[in-house]
């Protein structure tokens, strides 16, 4: 049939066993983690698995895959081209701004308008790439490929799809590169509370960056969901930035798409680190 481009919308689960791995470098892979049940919320994998659809029927060749994707193309292709004329890569007036001038009058934005800022940024979406100085972010393809990381010089790696049903690597599989490991057993469900992790993995990568030399790689499955997630809140807990901020850095190096349930999480935690700082500058005003 001469296929091009794959779209596994069963990317991870005990169902599907595809990857980049699986079908080699003739062929551009996206996975959707996503389980088929009632309360899963599969709408916020719309637009980027438009965007690939949309990319691969722009390929030389890629008009192949239009058998395959003609239904789904129809039933979203008018919300998508509206969407996308509303978010250049140049954000709208609606955007959430930055809180870099005004950090007194920040408030945490909506989910909604926190999603337009990741939506369609057109960055990368290779197996791993550096988002913040000596933090690389990636997929279970990079965390596997011993000779990518040594490659990065990457002394640490947090794994965020940790467990026998995921991405099973461990301290064992990088024992011969002097790596040291931390794994986080999550799942990409929005029901799944990411959130008791976010301190102990933001430790775990600060200590990583203060260790002589390191460098440390953050993954998951696809590295745009729960992995990004741990990146985001590294930042907002270790480099003092609002959610804002951490996913304009992000995002402005990869493209990422944190589940909403993440996405709302990593609010809270906006929320919660806003009022200390409100609370921290308050006491200073006290003491002048």
């Amino acid at each position: 049939m001469g296929v091009t481009h794959v779209l596994n919308a069963a990317h991870g689960t005990a169902y599907s066993h595809g990857g980049h791995d699986f079908y080699g470098a003739t062929i551009d892979y996206y996975g959707v983690p996503a389980h088929d049940l009632p309360n899963f919320d599969i709408s916020q994998f719309f637009f980027s698995a438009a965007e690939f659809i949309h990319k691969a029927l722009n390929t030389p060749g890629g008009m192949k895959l239009l058998l395959f994707a003609f239904l789904f193309l129809s039933l979203i292709q008018t919300e998508f081209v509206q969407e996308r004329s509303k978010m250049p890569h140049t954000r709208d007036d609606s955007a959430p701004t930055s809180s870099a001038g005004s950090p007194a009058s920040y408030e945490t934005p909506a989910i909604a308008d926190l999603q337009r800022l990741i939506w369609f940024r057109g960055a990368s979406d290779n197996h791993v790439d550096q988002v913040w100085p000596n933090i690389y972010l990636g997929d279970a393809w990079a965390a596997r490929s011993k000779t990518t990381l040594q490659s990065l010089n990457i002394t640490h790696i947090l794994n965020a799809a940790d467990g026998p049903y995921s991405i099973n690597t461990g301290a064992k599989y990088y024992k011969d590169l002097q790596i040291e490991y931390f794994g986080v057993e999550a799942f990409d469900d929005p029901s799944f509370d990411l959130s008791i992790f976010f301190y102990e993995a933001a430790n775990f990568i600060g200590k990583a960056l203060n260790t002589s030399g390191g460098k440390v790689f953050v993954h998951c499955a696809m590295g745009v969901s729960r992995s990004a997630s741990l990146v985001l809140a590294f930042l907002m807990i270790r480099e003092n930035m609002t959610l804002v901020d951490a996913l304009k850095t992000v995002s402005s190096h990869r493209d990422i798409c944190p589940n909403t349930g993440f996405l709302s999480q990593l609010r809270d935690l906006d929320i919660k680190l806003n009022e200390e700082r409100k609370g921290t500058r308050e006491s200073a005003r006290k003491e002048l």
